[in-house]
């Protein structure tokens, strides 16, 4: 974006646009948005980073459309990927600021059939309940009762929406990401991967290195962190842990796919790739990450 050149995907766009927010040029990531959205407009990337821009642009201004389009954006992300933790979780509290309690906790027993122990999640809700159902003060004996308050609308309020900022939280901060991406050399001199990603864990590509033709892998981020949570579940009712790694053998090539503290790792190879040797700098990574 810097060069004055048009990015050709839209995994180019949300770089860009994470570059303008890190630097806290708003007008900037705004209208990277837009155009971003017009080259790519069902990209759930897209949608789900020009939500959190709005949500900066709220937090900076208190300006109540800025939430309402967020919505917007959350919304049509949610039509492509229902399970999409980060978007149901800030729609769920942009609903909650704007009152509308009905919404709010759709979005939030969404995120509850997937991970039925979210903290946040149950925080939010148990907020959401206590609205809903506030606790009526038991009247003096000779205290008439008062009438019955108005019933509470799925409008937004914009008093409601103003009083407090809304977080717009990802999986780790910026430092813990790059932390992440800088030991992504360990894997430059080795044969066989097409492609190195960090993903987050609802679903966002924070960055992506290609080192040869990645086609075949649409919507990879997405798909990658519905699997990771699908395992994860699963092996959470079975009792057996916690998933650290996994291969997905596709006729395109294979995807590994590595539980990296603050993200996901996915490595995607080539059918004939050594995976001895990818395991072998996997385990080179993983070390790292931890001196």
């Amino acid at each position: 974006m810097a060069d004055g050149k048009a990015p050709a995907s839209a995994v180019e766009w949300v770089a860009g646009i994470r570059g303008l927010r890190k630097e806290a040029d708003l007008k900037g990531a705004l209208e990277a948005c837009a155009k971003g959205l017009q080259a790519f407009p069902d990209s759930m990337d897209l949608l789900f980073i020009y939500g959190e821009v709005r949500i900066d642009c709220f937090n900076q201004a208190k300006n109540p459309e800025h939430l309402k389009a967020a919505l917007v954006c959350f919304e049509k992300l949610l039509k492509q990927n229902p399970r999409h933790y980060m978007a149901n979780l800030l729609a769920a509290r942009i609903y909650y600021k704007g009152r509308a309690w009905i919404r709010a906790d759709e979005k939030l027993s969404a995120i509850l059939k997937m991970s039925p122990s979210d903290a946040r999640a149950l925080e939010l809700k148990a907020a959401v309940q206590k609205m809903k159902n506030p606790a009526k003060p038991e009247a003096a004996p000779d205290e008439k009762e008062p009438p019955p308050a108005a019933a509470e609308t799925e409008e937004f309020g914009q008093e409601a929406m103003a009083k407090e900022s809304i977080e717009g939280l990802q999986g780790g901060s910026e430092a813990e990401y790059e932390n992440l991406i800088t030991r992504f050399s360990i894997f430059s001199r080795l044969e066989g991967v097409r492609g190195i990603h960090l993903i987050d864990h609802s679903g966002v590509e924070i960055k992506s290195v290609l080192k040869g033709d990645a086609a075949g892998f649409a919507n990879l981020a997405t798909n990658v962190s519905n699997i990771y949570t699908a395992s994860r579940l699963c092996m959470r009712k079975s009792g057996l842990g916690t998933l650290q790694r996994g291969t997905l053998l596709t006729p395109a090539g294979n995807v590994i796919i590595v539980n990296v503290f603050y993200g996901l790792l996915a490595l995607v190879l080539d059918p004939e790739a050594d995976l001895k040797a990818v395991e072998a700098r996997i385990n080179r990574y993983v070390e790292a990450l931890a001196e």
